[in-house]
């Protein structure tokens, strides 16, 4: 009985603070709309969303958004998506398209490095399925290509990982320039190069918003449904 009221008062605590958010329509201002989609997004981070319903929350937030800042081609932005960002919220399972979580991801150390040369890393902290115990820093490297209007169509070409965190004195978002240079030490290809273009293949991210603090995409793939939305923010 105790672990019922438990559960029950956890989650009238949790729909009390999602009924607490904004809406929309109330705000008039890019800075206002940007701290709510981050506080949004910060309040649902590593939770599945099968039904849509948490992106379905986000999608007022960012069309107001774009609404209030448009955004040009993104062939003019490449100077702004260039860095490095941290997924707020987004996808949590890149196999299965079903918006699940997969056990082996470390939900808050997610991270996208953009070079703008036309190639990017996604970097992640892998988890022991069994134990939540860190396995080591994946890393999975994509080219990109600017299409028409907000899309970069990606072609994903190696995964790498090492068996450690990061290296003392190093982020997680150091890494992929040393991938790049094969100057990372203890990295090894977990597949080679074709099959990586085979089995995971690609897809087309259209950027809607990017500025010096904040990105927003939606990801589309052949296998995908509907779009995947990434809120991610900017880190050192």
């Amino acid at each position: 009985m105790k672990k019922i009221f438990t559960s029950f008062m956890i989650l009238m605590s949790a729909m009390t603070l999602a009924s607490d958010f904004t809406p929309a329509s109330e705000l008039n201002t890019v800075s206002e709309l940007k701290a709510e989609i981050l506080t949004i997004a910060e309040y649902y981070l590593g939770q599945a969303d099968p039904d849509l319903k948490i992106q379905k929350t986000l999608d007022p937030y960012v069309e107001k958004l774009t609404e209030l800042s448009p955004q040009g081609p993104v062939a003019d932005r490449i100077d702004v998506l260039d860095g490095r960002w941290q997924q707020v919220w987004g996808p949590y399972e890149y196999r299965k398209y079903d918006r699940s979580v997969d056990p082996t991801l470390d939900v808050t150390k997610i991270f996208q490095v953009v070079f703008k040369e036309g190639y990017y890393y996604n970097v992640s902290n892998t988890l022991d399925k069994k134990t939540g115990k860190s396995k080591g820093t994946s890393l999975l490297r994509g080219k990109f290509k600017v299409g028409a209007a907000n899309d970069l169509n990606v072609q994903f070409t190696n995964l790498r990982r090492i068996k450690t965190k990061p290296p003392v004195g190093l982020t997680y978002t150091d890494l992929p320039e040393l991938s790049e240079n094969d100057q990372l030490e203890g990295e090894r290809n977990v597949l080679p190069s074709i099959f990586v273009r085979l089995f995971f293949g690609g897809g087309t991210l259209k950027e809607v918003y990017t500025d010096k603090d904040i990105r927003i995409s939606y990801g589309t793939s052949k296998e995908a449904k509907a779009p995947f939305l990434y809120i991610m923010k900017r880190v050192p």
